[in-house]
């Protein structure tokens, strides 16, 4: 449903400009663009782009993340990220993509592998977090897309994604450890040991 959304609006040029982030209509009262910004896109090429990487998420991670889960990020993360956005980058004037919502997925996935595969997850989460931190430095060139996707990339909305993913992450991980459920049906479907759940 997301990649079709996605793709639809990639060829509504008019639709998207309705929904994507844009500060000053933001502040003239347009808020809905706080959640909508993240489900246009610059152009179709960054429309598949993103499409692919939520299919793989998808699919690589079906056990991981229950449904109600996964539509807990989609549906915080981009509130989250567009609040976070207007308070660290007042001087940006517009932003479209769903990068963020994905880097949020990442991060709920390698929390909640630390119970069950706590040595693939560290390194996950260390391969995560290293990229965020470069991302945040001078050595990293936002414009490495631009020839693809007409924009440059958006490293603090691959940041405050991360945050969100790991605050669920984490909420989700101690609610099952409270409750005893670690380990138990799909609140994690690896195993080092064992792999993959049945209902894989």
């Amino acid at each position: 449903m997301l990649t079709a959304i996605f793709l639809l609006l990639a060829f509504l040029p008019p639709v998207s400009h309705l929904l994507e982030y844009r500060r000053e209509l933001i502040g003239a009262g347009e808020l809905w663009r706080l959640f909508t910004g993240h489900f246009v896109h610059l152009n179709l090429a960054h429309a598949v782009m993103n499409s692919i990487g939520t299919v793989l998420v998808s699919l690589l991670f079906v056990t991981e993340i229950r449904r109600s889960q996964w539509w807990a990020i989609v549906l915080a993360a981009p509130v989250i990220i567009s609040v976070g956005l207007w308070l660290k980058q007042p001087g940006l004037s517009g932003y479209a993509g769903f990068s963020g919502v994905l880097h949020g997925l990442l991060y709920f996935v390698a929390v909640r592998l630390l119970a069950t595969a706590p040595v693939l997850a560290g390194c996950v989460l260390a391969l995560l977090i290293g990229r965020q931190a470069w991302e945040q430095t001078a050595f990293y060139n936002p414009e490495y897309l631009r020839h693809w996707i007409n924009g440059r990339v958006m490293p603090d909305a691959h940041l405050f994604g991360g945050v969100t993913g790991l605050l669920l992450g984490g909420c989700t991980l101690w609610q099952d450890y409270r409750a005893g459920r670690l380990g138990k049906g799909r609140s994690s479907g690896y195993s080092s040991g064992t792999g993959p759940t049945p209902d894989a």
